[in-house]
C-alpha cells in the first residue's frame, strides 16, 4: 500500500505540473513528484535485497534500474512530437542583449527587451493545442496517467495470496549467518563507517553527474556553441537515455560475471574518458556531443546498482541504513542542476567542466573505497 500511495502521488503531481499557474506552485509540484519517486525507488531497491540477499539480488537490482532507464528513454521520444519548432526565444537572454548594446546606445537595449517580450508573447500563440490543451502539456498527461494506472497494481498485489521470500526473515537464520560470515566480517566497525561515508559521497556525485546531463544537455545543444534546432537538441537527451538503457542492460549480464567493485571502478574510469571526449569534441561537432553523452550515459548507469550491491557485501542495508544511499543520491540531484544552470549563464562550456570535475572526484572516491575494502580483507586474513 505504501508503494501504491507513493506512485499514485507521483502521477498526480506530474499531472498538475503543466497546469501550475505560477512558479512557486510549479516548484512545489515538482518537489512532491521527486519526493514520492525517491520513496518509491528506495522501497523497491530495498525489497530486492531483503527478499533475495546481497548476492542473488545483484542482477535484479540492475534489471530494476534497466526498466527505469527504459522509461527515461521512452520519455525523450514521447516529448519529440509535442515540441515547438523554433528555439530562438529559449536562448534569448539579457546577457546577449547587453552584449549587443555595446554596439549601440541604450535605446537599442530597450527596443531589444521589448522585442524579446513581443517574441515571447507571439511564440506562446504558435504553440498548437490538442483537444483544447497546449501540445507541450500532453507528455506530462500521458506519463501521469501511466503512473496512476500502474499504481493500482500494487493494490491488487496487497490483496493477493502471493508470498515473497525473506532473506532477512525470521525463518532464514542460516542465510543471515552465511551473510555475516562471508561478507559482514570483512570490515572492522571503523572500516564500515569509512566505507559507508565514501559510498554516500559517491552516490551524491553520481546523482549530480546524472542530473547535470539530464537537465543541461539539451540546453547546451540549443544555446551552446553548436546552437542546434530544438528537435536536434532534444536528441542529446535521447542519446543519454539510450546510453543509460543499454548500459543497465549490459550490467545485468556483467553483474553475474564480475564483482561489483570491478564494475564500479571500470564504470568510473570510462566516465572520465567520456567527460574528456565531451570537452574536446562537443563544442565543435554534433556527433561529438551525441557520442559523448551516449558513452557517459552507458557507464554512469552502472554506478547506483553496483555501488548498492558492493555495500551490501559488508553490511545489512535493509534496515536503518537503507535511506542513507538515497539521501546521498538526492543531495547530489538537488545541488547540481541549479549550479549547472547558474554557471551556464556565465559560460556554456563550464557545464562540461563541472561534469569533468565531478567525475574526477568520483575516481578519487572509488579509489579510496577500493583501498578501504582491501585493507579490511588483509586485516581479516592476518587475524586468521
Amino acid at each position: 500500500m505504501t508503494m501504491f500511495l507513493t506512485l499514485l502521488l507521483t502521477g498526480l503531481s506530474t499531472l498538475s505540473l503543466p497546469f501550475s499557474p505560477n512558479l512557486p506552485i510549479l516548484l512545489f509540484c515538482r518537489f512532491v513528484q521527486f519526493l514520492c519517486y525517491g520513496i518509491f525507488l528506495t522501497g523497491d531497491s530495498i525489497l530486492l535485497v531483503f527478499t533475495l540477499g546481497p548476492e542473488t539480488s545483484r542482477p535484479f537490482i540492475n534489471i530494476l534500474h534497466f526498466f527505469i532507464s527504459i522509461g527515461f528513454l521512452i520519455g525523450t521520444f514521447l516529448v519529440q512530437p509535442f515540441l515547438p519548432e523554433t528555439s530562438e526565444e529559449v536562448c534569448r537572454s539579457n546577457s546577449k542583449l547587453l552584449d549587443n548594446s555595446s554596439f549601440g546606445n541604450l535605446s537599442k537595449l530597450d527596443s531589444g527587451l521589448q522585442g524579446g517580450q513581443e517574441n515571447q508573447e507571439n511564440s506562446s500563440l504558435h504553440i498548437e493545442t490538442i483537444l483544447g490543451i497546449q501540445s507541450i502539456c500532453w507528455p506530462f498527461l500521458i506519463s501521469a496517467g501511466w503512473c496512476i494506472c500502474i499504481s493500482f497494481g500494487f493494490v491488487l498485489l496487497s490483496y493477493s495470496n502471493l508470498q515473497m521470500p525473506k532473506f532477512y526473515g525470521s525463518n532464514s537464520s542460516k542465510s543471515r549467518t552465511d551473510f555475516s560470515s562471508k561478507s559482514s566480517d570483512k570490515l572492522s566497525r571503523t572500516g564500515k563507517r569509512i566505507f559507508l561515508v565514501l559510498v554516500v559521497l559517491f552516490f551524491s556525485l553520481s546523482g549530480a553527474v546524472v542530473r547535470v546531463f539530464q537537465s543541461m544537455t539539451t540546453t547546451f545543444a540549443l544555446c551552446g556553441p553548436l546552437a542546434l534546432d530544438s528537435h536536434s537538441a532534444a536528441l542529446t537527451d535521447s542519446f543519454f537515455s539510450s546510453g543509460m538503457c543499454l548500459g543497465r542492460m549490459f550490467s545485468v549480464l556483467l553483474s553475474t560475471i564480475f564483482l561489483p567493485s570491478t564494475l564500479l571502478c571500470s564504470s568510473t574510469l570510462f566516465c572520465g574518458v567520456a567527460s574528456l571526449l565531451l570537452l574536446l569534441l562537443a563544442p565543435h561537432f554534433t556527433e561529438g556531443l551525441y557520442s559523448g553523452v551516449l558513452i557517459m550515459g552507458f557507464f554512469v548507469s552502472w554506478q547506483f546498482g553496483t555501488g548498492f550491491s558492493w555495500t551490501s557485501q559488508y553490511m545489512n542495508i535493509t534496515g536503518k541504513l537503507s535511506s542513507l544511499f538515497f539521501v546521498g543520491l538526492g543531495v547530489g540531484s538537488i545541488i547540481s542542476p541549479p549550479l549547472a544552470g547558474y554557471i551556464f549563464t556565465i559560460n556554456s562550456m563550464w557545464v562540461l567542466y563541472l561534469a569533468a570535475v565531478l567525475v574526477l572526484i568520483q575516481v578519487v572516491t572509488v579509489a579510496l573505497l577500493h583501498l578501504v575494502s582491501k585493507k579490511g580483507s588483509s586485516a581479516q586474513k592476518e587475524e586468521r
